[in-house]
């Protein structure tokens, strides 16, 4: 029987009018409740209201205030977990690779109408079973970021203005930056350049940031939010949902102590 977690996902998603918001929010991320009313032009405001608590409750959607609005971004790592009881890790990470490789060799569709001045802010978010203090030990050491970021690495010295790398198995730099802020046990933030394929290096640096916010004595809500990715370009396809996947990764090292497989 699915786990009741699994459970609160799956009856969210029953509803026909939750997929559709869900659906609103996969093309067009951080909508404001207003904007997502047109998703289900039949439904009232507080119907919108009643379907989008059900979701966020199971983890489908997180909210951020920005100004006076509050935008609804859609959160995959429930349905990371789903696909992960019934798939070992490497066979999630790479059904996710080539489900991001389709969504490349589409983008001529896909980018067509899309000004490619336009930015993207792509948020996850996870809760996990620990102290703020013991998920930046394992966010920030190599040798436990090893088990977890499926053989890969990161490096740095860790502070302001410092270089940081997150490497595959094999040793090839995936990810490239600059850490730009730095909270032991509360915030990192730094530069991102895309590194894995020729056409992600091709595109500007955006910023990615993990935020860490205790919740009770033993829980630790992680947020990750990447701003200023370009609208279309080969790291917005390739990177959208590939964090949820990461730090889905790092919940069950942390909770489980089991160690990710390899890619490299």
């Amino acid at each position: 029987m699915p786990a009741p977690d699994a459970e609160r996902t799956l009856r969210a998603l029953v509803e026909p009018h939750r997929r559709a918001l869900l659906d609103a929010l996969r093309a067009e991320d951080g909508r404001s409740v207003g904007e997502l009313e047109s998703a289900v032009p039949e439904l009232g405001r507080h119907a919108v209201l009643k379907h989008l608590r059900i979701l966020e409750d199971a983890g489908l959607v997180s909210t951020r205030k920005v100004g006076r609005r509050r935008l609804v971004h859609l959160d995959p790592t429930p349905l990371v977990d789903l696909a992960r009881r019934w798939l070992d890790d490497y066979s999630a990470f790479a059904g996710l690779a080539l489900t991001r490789l389709r969504d490349h060799l589409e983008s001529g569709r896909r980018i067509e109408g899309v000004r490619m001045s336009e930015t993207k802010t792509l948020v996850a978010t996870i809760v996990i079973e620990a102290t703020p203090e013991r998920v930046w030990s394992a966010l920030t050491d190599p040798e436990q970021s090893r088990r977890w970021f499926f053989g890969g690495l990161v490096r740095s010295d860790w502070g302001v203005g410092d270089a940081i790398q997150w490497r595959s198995a094999d040793g090839a730099v995936l990810i490239a930056g600059e850490i730009t802020a730095i909270e032991r046990g509360a915030l990192l933030a730094h530069t991102f350049r895309a590194l894995w394929s020729k056409e992600t290096a091709a595109d500007p640096a955006s910023h990615y940031e993990w935020r860490l916010e205790a919740l009770g004595e033993a829980m630790t809500r992680v947020t990750v939010t990447h701003t200023g990715v370009t609208a279309g370009s080969a790291t917005h396809l390739q990177a959208d949902g590939g964090t949820s996947l990461v730090i889905s990764a790092l919940k069950t090292f942390i909770e489980t102590g089991r160690t990710m497989p390899g890619m490299g």
